[in-house]
Formats: structure tokens, C-alpha cells, sequence
């Protein structure tokens, strides 16, 4: 019994197998291995999650139960999406730059044939049949060049170019041939496909040559074909003209495509006739005729049709946008198409924002339904975090009034407000580790954050948001790959500076990791002079230790100027630390090896260096006498003594010295020339 069970799930797994095409989700590595093991080319289907036909073949090919027979069976049977993973690399590897492709490739990666384009698998797998064919290309350029192919043959040669989506050849092979035909030749069913791809135009020789024999054709190849080509010689024409503003004079035809569309036989012929309307509303430039013309004719337009209309205009339609914006929702509603729902949808979300005076905050109920629309739209969020305080009114008023700021994110942003002390606030803030109201995010589809805008009010507005769009600024995108393990030094420093723009506090972990990684010839290039800047030195000393005692080879590399100017600047930032800071890592011993570092290496602003550091000795010393800092402090200007500092600290430990240390502060008062410090010290000792 156990046996006979085996055998029936063996048969039924065979029956599931050949019922559908039977596509795998493999390397293209993997796929050659396993095309070597079963000694079959591979079949690989390149598409897009956007692509209508794609899905077309996705869902009504290659689910058929024929379709399973012959690409199982003779065919390693791949997907790939050409915008994830190796899919940009398989379309530059193979020249894939149309959807769906379908590829032929061998066991050693190598092409035999592309398909390019959706089609019946009747017409598929006849195609693949002429593809496996390697050398009938080759072969039929050959013969054609010797003048050996009859017509027969040229057309065979003309339909492999064209599905191969070598347009420019296929046209070449396509004029000649049919420069061959006589006027029997071109009325024969033979070349019926060579005469549907000519038939474009209105008003051209082949499709005027198809409406005189229109009865005749109708026999050969079918009433309903013969009127889907003059159909598609209308609709091709009128969406040019809706889409595109063409120049004047294309749209005084319009007149005539309407007169000749009224004395033929079309299929669609009232949908036609409204296209008509909107691309002669299109050429007036008339919007609220275009508007009003594209509302009434909404139970006339099919998906594509209306697909059409809207992204004509929403290139067009500037001043009514938020009326286009209403048209569009309402017409989501009665779309089927899937692709096409979803691309009017995009326009109507994006029509109502441009629409509206200021930035159009979206008013839904949760974060989560925030990133279901932005994934429908395919777009990032701009998320403002505010307390409604003083700062948030202050950057509504500032910033988000400008009419710039608000076109600009109403067209590329799905713009959300909330409160980080009401409602979600809290939880979003939880979500993306905020601790302070007034940072702003662009978080992306998938509710990952891709950028972040720490300082609204600070710089250009507009081109931070753009960095956004820009892998190699965007810091979520620099976050994203280091957690994934990239530490590549050409990555780190964009991190690096990525994070320093941010002014974030992992920007010294960073430096110190990516520090730590360098060998002695990459420490001292230009390419990662960033890392001696004094603010990555308070995590760990070895960045600023280095620069010391190799100054000379990185004045040789990065210049003098700018190397000498890093140096004091750090120096400063050490010796100021011991007043600032009250745990300062700066020891006495340290402070002794600047001053001697100082006269070694004629470092600027030398004397006043020096004052610094012996300032620093005293204070480090737990000196408290004025005596001995003013001893100190000979060689500075007044304006530069750090009195104040030394003052509030010495007081609070010593409060009895106050009298001398105030005595000292009316000397240098009286030494100032700059109104503005002498009054700071009138108000500081309190005179």
C-alpha cells in the first residue's frame, strides 16, 4: 500500500509539474551548473514588478498547461527581476533594455537568442524554435548579402530580427523586402506581419493600402485583426498628442483624424473621437476644456485608455491640479487594470499635493497606513516630528510657508506631521530613536529610514532633501550597507563624512574603526585627511598621535597650510579641554610634550600656543595663584586670556582669592580697546 501511495504522489507531482511553467529563482551561476547537469540552454524570462505585459505572461502564458509541457521539458526555466539582485547585471551583461526579454542562454552563460516583447505562446514558442537555431541568423545575413534569399526567406529573417529587438537591422531587412513586393505579394497573409508593423500611420501608404483592401485582408487574417490595426493607428497618433506638446502645427490634423475617423468603420470609434477632444484641448493649451472632456468621458475610456489621458495630464495640467487630482480618485475606483489603477493612483496622491496652497500633510489615521501609500506611490515619506513649540512654529513660518520648500515636497514626497507627545508620536519616536522633536526623516516604502535632515533651518533646504535621492549622501543608505558588514575604506570615509554632516556621535567610532583598518600609505593620503579632524580624537588619541609625530610626511602630501592648521586646532582643543572639562585625559606630562612639540616644528601661532599650554600646566598643577598666570599669559592680546574660565573654576574651589583674581580682571579690562569685550567684563565683574 505504502508502495503504491509513492507511486500515485510520483504521478500527481509530475501532473503539477508540466502544468504550468515550472520558473525557478536561481543565480545565473546555478543556473549554468544546472543546465550543465540536465544538458539543457536555459530560458530565462527578465521582467520588471512594474511591467503590464510582464505580468500579462506571467499570468496568462506561462500558466498554461502547454507552456509547462514544452519550456519543463526542453529548458532550466529562470525569473529574474532586472531591478533587484543580479538583475542590473544580467541586462548590461546581456543587453536587456525592454520588458519582458527573454533570454536563450547556454551552459557556458553565453546568448543564443533574445526575445524581446509580450506575444502568444503559440508565436513564443515558435520563435524559441527559430532561436535555438544559432546559425540562422548568421546564415540568413549571409545569403541575403550574396542576393541567394527569396522573399519568403527575408521575411523568416526579418521576424527574428524584430523579436530579437535588434530594431535597427530589422528595419533595414524590412525596407527591403518590402521594396520587393509586388501588390499580390503584399495582399498575401505571408507578409501580413511585415505590413502591421508599417501600418503606423494615419495617413501612410500601408495603412491606406490596408483600409483599400480592408474586406479582403478581413478573410486572410480576421475581421477583429484587421480592425485592431487601424485602431492602433488612431490611438498611437492622438497619445503622442495628449502626452506630448507637440509643435502647432501636428495638431491642425486633428480636424482631419476626426473627419476620416467618422467615415470609417473603427473599433472604439466613440473613445477615439474623445481623444480627439483632449489632444485638440492639449494643443490649446485649455486645461478646464481638457479637465471637463476627460470627466465626461470617463464611462467611455478603457483603463489604457484613461492610463493614457492622466499621464498626459499630469505632464500638462499645471494651475488645475487639484481638480485632476479629485478626476483621478475617482477614477481609481473604476479601473481594473492592476498597472493602470496603480500609475492613476500615483497621479491623483500626487496632483491633489501639487494642487494644494503649502505642504500638503497627509491626514491618515496610522504610521503603518503612511507606508502602505508610500508604497503604492513608490515614493518616500518626509516625516516632521514637532512639539508644537516655540522652534516648530518657527520653521512652519520660515520653512514650510516658502512655496518652493512646499512644491517641491508635495511632487517627490508623501509628507507626514505628528506630534511627539500626542496620538502615534510617541511610538514613531520609539521607532526611529528620537529624543528631541524637530528632526526630520525621509523614510522609505518599507518604512527603513533613508536620510536624515538633523538642522531644517540650516543650509539649503531643498538640497537636502535631494540628497535623499542620492546613494551616496543618503545616510540610511551608508547605515544600511554597514550593518550588512560593508568596511571597505572607500565606504567608510562617505560614511564617515555622511555621519559628520549629521554631526553624529557614532561619526568617532567610525573614524577610530576605519583608522584602525589603514595601513601607513592610505593614513597619510588625501583621500582620508578627514580623520585628523580634533573631533574624532575624544574617543581615542591614535588619529591625533599619528598626525603629530608624522607631520612632516602629511605637510609633503596634504600641504602645510592646511595640515599646520588642523594641528593647531587640535592642540587648541586638547589644551582648552583641561579648562572645559573637568575630567580631561590631558596630563601634565602630555601638556610637556606639546610645548616641546610646539618648538620642534615651528607650528603657527606658536606664542600664543605656548601661553596656552603653560595656562593649562598651572590650572592642571592645581595652581591658583593670579600671580602665576599672568606670568603665563604675557605674549597675549587681552582679548585672548581665558579669564573668565579660570576665574569660575578657581573661585569655586578657593572663594577666599576672589578679590585678586577680580583685581586682575579690571587690569585686562582696562586694557581692551573693543567696546563690546570691555562692556563683557563691566557686566561680568559685575562694575
Amino acid at each position: 500500500m505504502r508502495k503504491l501511495l509513492l507511486v500515485f504522489w510520483g504521478l500527481l507531482s509530475s501532473v503539477v509539474l508540466f502544468a504550468q511553467t515550472s520558473f525557478q529563482e536561481l543565480s545565473l551561476k546555478k543556473a549554468c551548473e544546472q543546465a550543465k547537469v540536465e544538458d539543457k540552454p536555459i530560458f530565462l524570462d527578465c521582467y520588471t514588478s512594474w511591467c503590464g505585459p510582464c505580468k500579462m505572461m506571467a499570468n496568462d502564458v506561462f500558466t498554461l498547461k502547454e507552456a509547462g509541457e514544452y519550456f519543463n521539458k526542453n529548458f532550466v526555466c529562470v525569473k529574474v527581476d532586472m531591478e533587484k539582485g543580479e538583475g542590473p547585471t544580467i541586462g548590461k551583461q546581456y543587453g536587456v533594455d525592454a520588458y519582458p526579454t527573454f533570454l536563450i542562454i547556454n551552459s557556458d552563460g553565453k546568448l543564443i537568442y533574445k526575445i524581446v516583447g509580450a506575444m502568444s505562446l503559440k508565436e513564443l514558442i515558435e520563435n524559441v524554435e527559430n532561436g535555438l537555431k544559432a546559425s540562422s541568423l548568421a546564415e540568413y545575413e549571409a545569403l541575403l548579402q550574396a542576393g541567394k534569399l527569396d522573399k519568403t526567406e527575408q521575411m523568416a529573417y526579418w521576424k527574428l530580427l524584430s523579436v530579437s529587438g535588434d530594431v535597427v537591422k530589422a528595419q533595414t531587412v524590412g525596407d527591403d523586402l518590402w521594396s520587393k513586393l509586388s501588390e499580390k505579394d503584399k495582399l498575401n497573409s505571408t507578409y501580413w506581419a511585415l505590413l502591421r508593423s508599417r501600418a503606423t500611420a494615419i495617413e501612410g501608404e500601408e495603412m491606406k493600402f490596408v483600409c483599400a483592401n480592408r474586406e479582403y485582408f478581413e478573410k486572410e487574417v480576421g475581421k477583429e485583426e484587421v480592425g485592431k490595426l487601424i485602431y492602433n493607428s488612431f490611438i498611437t497618433e492622438l497619445n503622442m498628442m495628449i502626452v506630448y506638446q507637440l509643435p502647432a502645427k501636428k495638431y491642425e490634423k486633428i480636424s482631419a483624424i476626426k473627419s476620416l475617423l467618422e467615415s470609417l468603420d473603427v473599433p472604439r470609434k466613440e473613445a477615439l473621437l474623445k481623444m480627439t477632444e483632449l489632444a485638440e484641448a492639449r494643443g490649446n493649451y485649455d486645461e478646464k476644456v481638457f479637465l471637463d472632456v476627460l470627466e465626461a468621458s470617463l464611462n467611455v475610456l478603457d483603463d489604457t485608455e484613461k492610463g493614457t489621458v492622466f499621464e498626459g495630464a499630469k505632464l500638462f495640467i499645471s494651475y488645475s491640479r487639484k481638480r485632476l487630482g479629485e478626476i483621478a480618485l475617482r477614477t481609481v475606483e473604476c479601473i481594473k487594470d492592476e498597472v493602470e489603477k496603480n500609475d492613476v493612483a500615483r497621479i491623483a496622491f500626487t496632483s491633489r499635493r501639487m494642487g494644494n496652497d503649502g505642504v500638503y500633510w497627509e491626514n491618515l489615521e496610522t504610521w503603518e497606513k503612511v507606508i502602505v501609500q508610500a508604497g503604492l506611490e513608490q515614493k518616500y515619506i518626509f516625516l516632521n516630528i514637532h512639539n508644537n513649540g516655540q522652534t516648530s512654529k518657527l520653521i512652519d513660518e520660515k520653512l514650510f510657508a516658502q512655496k518652493e520648500v512646499a512644491d517641491y515636497l508635495n511632487k517627490f514626497f508623501i509628507n507626514y506631521k505628528v506630534n511627539i507627545e500626542e496620538g502615534e508620536g510617541p511610538k514613531i519616536a520609539r521607532r526611529y530613536g528620537i529624543v528631541v522633536p524637530n528632526v526630520m526623516f525621509i523614510i522609505d516604502e518599507e518604512g527603513n529610514i533613508r536620510h536624515k535632515i538633523p538642522n531644517a533651518l540650516k543650509g539649503n533646504f531643498i538640497e537636502q532633501l535631494k540628497e535623499a535621492f542620492d546613494d551616496n549622501k543618503a545616510s540610511g543608505v551608508f547605515e544600511a550597507k554597514y550593518a550588512m558588514g560593508n568596511r571597505s575604506p572607500e565606504f567608510m570615509i562617505k560614511y564617515l563624512a555622511s555621519l559628520s554632516e549629521l554631526a553624529s556621535p557614532k561619526a568617532s567610532l567610525i573614524a577610530v574603526e576605519l583608522f584602525a583598518s589603514l595601513n601607513d600609505e592610505q593614513r597619510t593620503s588625501p583621500e582620508f585627511w578627514m580623520l585628523y579632524n580634533p573631533q574624532f580624537s575624544m574617543i581615542s588619541s591614535d588619529m591625533k598621535n599619528y598626525l603629530f609625530s608624522h607631520i612632516q610626511k602629511f605637510r609633503e602630501k596634504i600641504g602645510t597650510e592646511k595640515v599646520d592648521q588642523t594641528v593647531v586646532n587640535q592642540i587648541y582643543s586638547d589644551l582648552s579641554g583641561v579648562l572645559y572639562k573637568p575630567n580631561s585625559r590631558c596630563s601634565i606630562d602630555e601638556i610637556n610634550k606639546t610645548i616641546q612639540f610646539i618648538k620642534q616644528y615651528n607650528i603657527p601661532n606658536a606664542q600664543q600656543l605656548l601661553c596656552y599650554a603653560h595656562i593649562a600646566k598651572l590650572f592642571k598643577s592645581k595652581v591658583s595663584s593670579v600671580k602665576d598666570y599672568k606670568k603665563a599669559c604675557k605674549g597675549l592680546r587681552p582679548e585672548d586670556i581665558p579669564f573668565a574660565d579660570l576665574y569660575a573654576n578657581i573661585f569655586v574651589v578657593e572663594p577666599e582669592r576672589r578679590d585678586e583674581w577680580e583685581a586682575w580682571g579690571k587690569e585686562i579690562m582696562e586694557a581692551l580697546t573693543d567696546p563690546k569685550y570691555i562692556q563683557w567684563y563691566k557686566q561680568f565683574l559685575q562694575l
